[in-house]
């Protein structure tokens, strides 16, 4: 009779999960047509700024961001890339959302008013050849991005 070694196999399972590509985050695809919907200021935003940046968010809405395998295409200048994008989708702590700028004590009531559910949040990183942006899913068909201290809320189209 031969006798199973439990702890081998689950060391050799451990590392073939180590080896293995990360999975892409549960539900979320960027390809296709976005459109920006709604635009506030930062919650770390200083008081006395938020009506500047409440102007500048207002701006951009309505401005359409087509996401393709290989670019990124949209008025915004900022977003626009026409070559070379890699796209890699995580999850990541509610704490760690926007760089981890969320307020303290608790972003996790400053991610529950900006609409994130509880748990981790699925994201897609946007890198092009001179800038790099995430992407931080509140569902399917919504996600927002921190801009120069304005969050972005995306849809969908």
């Amino acid at each position: 009779m031969k006798h199973r070694n439990p702890g081998a196999s689950a060391l050799a399972f451990a590392a073939l999960m180590a080896l293995a590509p990360p999975a892409p985050a549960a539900g979320v695809s960027i390809l296709g047509k976005w459109q920006i919907v709604e635009a506030v200021p930062a919650p770390w935003s200083q008081p006395g700024e938020q009506g500047t940046l409440a102007a500048v968010g207002k701006r951009l809405l309505k401005t359409d961001v087509a996401f393709a395998a290989s670019s990124v295409s949209s008025k915004f200048k900022p977003l626009d890339c026409k070559s070379k994008v890699i796209y890699t989708t995580n999850s990541i702590e509610v704490d760690a959302l926007f760089h981890g700028n969320l307020p303290e004590p608790n972003p996790a009531a400053a991610a529950a008013r900006l609409g994130f559910p509880k748990g981790d949040i699925p994201s897609v990183d946007v890198r092009c050849l001179k800038s790099q942006h995430t992407f931080h899913f509140r569902d399917a068909d919504t996600m927002l991005i921190n801009y120069d201290r304005v969050i972005y809320i995306l849809k969908r189209q």
